[in-house]
């Protein structure tokens, strides 16, 4: 019985816990970031989500803070990632998407602001610190 409980604990532990993806580790970080012609330096932090999933935490538009969700291509190298952000709300009237890639710890996301039928692009680059 003890066994049995034993055996029981130690599988409830390793199924609990959530393995970082290495592959993305190398994105992870604190950026210096501009947003080209309108913004910075800023900080940009990216944090691992959930496996190949990132967050950026970034002043996407003028002081409007918002942390996205963003999936990263090309862990075969660690140098060298394509990042999507599929569209999303980005605050309550605006969604937002975009294409970027990560390369020798620099960082550039172009994206696209969608407010009803007008259509802003920016383009953000970084570096980290």
């Amino acid at each position: 019985m003890k066994k049995l409980l034993f055996l029981a604990v130690v599988l409830i532990l390793i199924s609990s816990c959530e393995k970082y993806e290495d592959c993305v580790l190398p994105i992870v970080g604190v950026y210096e970031a501009h947003v080209v012609g309108v913004s910075g330096p800023f900080d940009m932090v990216i944090s691992e989500y959930r496996g190949d999933r990132i967050k950026i935490d970034a002043p996407w538009l003028e002081n409007t803070w918002s942390v996205l969700d963003a999936d990263t291509d090309g862990c075969y190298d660690d140098f060298k990632m394509n990042i999507t952000i599929p569209v999303q709300t980005f605050d309550e009237y605006r969604d937002i998407g975009g294409k970027g890639f990560y390369s020798d710890y620099t960082i550039q996301i172009d994206y696209t602001i969608y407010d009803g039928d007008d259509r802003y692009e920016y383009t953000i680059v970084g570096t980290k610190k």
